[in-house]
């Protein structure tokens, strides 16, 4: 602990105009004891410790043992800010060299626009506090590259004086997109879980293709997405349908549902992932007529990424379609996100589907069993009907059959009466032909004669009409 509070002790050793003093600094409440005690970089101090058995550190020491912090750029500057010493760590992490910076203000490091009053704010902290800074923040790079960096500006005192700033400046852009990195996995953890616990307990599909899409969005980081997807009706006839996020459903009314073009194929397809950085520059874009690209009115689509979701009988289901109106967005994490969504998107589906048949056959049964449960409820009624409707055909075929009987034999007596009166009319029409005119009684009985055999032969056809249709009654009722 002695040598680590000795050389933090005497790295502060340093006054703000670069010169001589013959002031003795303390270390860790002992004075450092030199013939002329260098104000210039920590790595020109020639001490000597009054204890003797305490060891001396040498001026190259010094230098080595703070250009041998690589991963940490330690800065001395003046009062005023201007750099009096810049180490090896400073010149990996920041690009300038100890020349270019020598005697320049430290304010060239920061990010913000206001880069000299950040260094005074510094300044003044350090003064007043005994630290300035220490928060992270985006730093400035020789080449005008930021990367992310933490560092504190303390005061180098000699006694009581304040005499220079030393800044311990570290690159931690690593670590933040490490720890970037692990926040957007867990952030992807949690939506996917939490997606996953809504499917599994969703039902309904219309709800449920709308709880993926909103997942899609958060998860990706797009602007807006689109679900578009296979239904079956109750009749087993199969149409898509769409649902938004991030957009309201007139976006996409207008419109009709996508093609197998080149860039939605695969999607429609299962044939993988499709994402482009920039789909209006992707060569499958724009190759299909009339439009030769996204219609006139749509959203605006850079950014493009695109995932099937397939059963696990390997049928298509869909495709999850995410935009962004800037280039770039999506990369791997994205991808991984987004299949292990749909994954859980195709199971959801499957149970869905798996439900609703299940109902259906249980609607079908249930059905059956009312059918069944009614019909044993009217058996008896319809036995005795259908008793009753057999006893009247029966009543009815013995009436028609005796029906038919009397019609046969009045038919046949019609029909040797007919033949008779066929012979009486003969005869009657010769005698009243042959009788003399004289004979006034006897014409009048001949023609009450024929009067009479007309109206018998008139009866008999009657009778023969009443057998032809008593004979066409059973065919009738059968």
């Amino acid at each position: 602990m002695a040598e680590r509070g000795t050389s933090a002790s005497a790295v502060r050793c340093l006054c703000a105009n670069g010169g001589y003093s013959n002031h003795q600094p303390s270390i860790n409440g002992r004075q450092l004891r030199s013939r002329r005690f260098p104000l210039d970089p920590p790595w020109r101090l020639m001490t000597q410790i009054t204890d003797k058995s305490d060891p001396q550190i040498a001026a190259w020491q010094w230098r080595q043992i703070v250009d041998g912090a690589t991963d940490t750029a330690i800065i001395t500057t003046d009062l005023q800010g201007r750099v009096t010493s810049w180490n090896t760590g400073a010149s990996m992490i920041l690009g300038w060299e100890p020349a270019e910076m020598l005697g320049q203000s430290l304010s060239r490091v920061f990010a913000e626009q206001d880069q000299e009053a950040q260094l005074r704010r510094e300044i003044t902290d350090a003064m007043a506090k005994g630290k300035g800074g220490g928060e992270e923040g985006w730093r400035l790079r020789k080449d005008g590259s930021r990367f992310w960096a933490v560092g504190e500006l303390s005061p180098i005192r000699d006694k009581s004086n304040v005499v220079g700033f030393i800044k311990i400046l570290r690159d931690r852009t690593a670590q933040r997109d490490a720890e970037e990195a692990i926040r957007e996995e867990r952030h992807a953890l949690e939506v996917l879980n939490r997606a996953g616990s809504a499917l599994a307990a969703e039902t309904d599909l219309e709800r449920l293709v709308q709880i993926v899409t909103d997942a899609g969005v958060e998860l990706t980081g797009a602007e807006f997405g689109a679900f578009f997807y296979n239904v079956i009706n109750k009749a087993g006839q199969s149409y898509m349908l769409y649902t938004l996020s991030g957009a309201p459903i007139e976006a996409f009314s207008k419109f009709p549902m996508p093609r197998n073009t080149e860039v939605f194929a695969p999607t429609f397809l299962g044939q993988g992932i499709v994402r482009s950085d920039d789909i209006t520059k992707d060569p499958r874009y724009g190759k299909n007529s009339p439009r030769k690209g996204m219609p006139e009115g749509h959203l605006p689509v850079r950014s493009y990424l695109a995932v099937s979701v397939i059963s696990r009988t390997g049928e298509v289901l869909g495709g999850l379609f995410f935009g962004h109106a800037r280039t770039g967005v999506f990369d791997d994490r994205s991808e991984r996100g987004l299949s292990g969504l749909a994954a859980e998107a195709a199971v959801a589906i499957d149970n869905v589907r798996l439900s609703q048949a299940m109902q259906r056959e249980i609607e079908e049964r249930k059905r059956a069993q009312e059918a069944l449960v009614e019909l044993n409820a009217t058996l008896e009624r319809q036995v005795i009907e259908r008793t009753e409707q057999l006893r009247k055909n029966e009543e009815a075929l013995r009436q028609s059959q005796k029906m038919e009987a009397v019609g046969q034999l009045t038919g046949g007596v019609a029909h040797d009466f007919n033949n008779l009166l066929q012979i009486i009319l003969g005869n009657l029409d010769t005698l009243q032909r042959n009788l003399p005119a004289e004979s006034g009684r006897l014409q009048r009985a001949a023609r009450n004669a024929m009067t009479g055999a007309q109206r018998a032969a008139t009866l008999t056809q009657r009778l023969l009409a009443f057998r032809v249709a008593n004979l066409s009654i059973p065919s009738r009722s059968m």
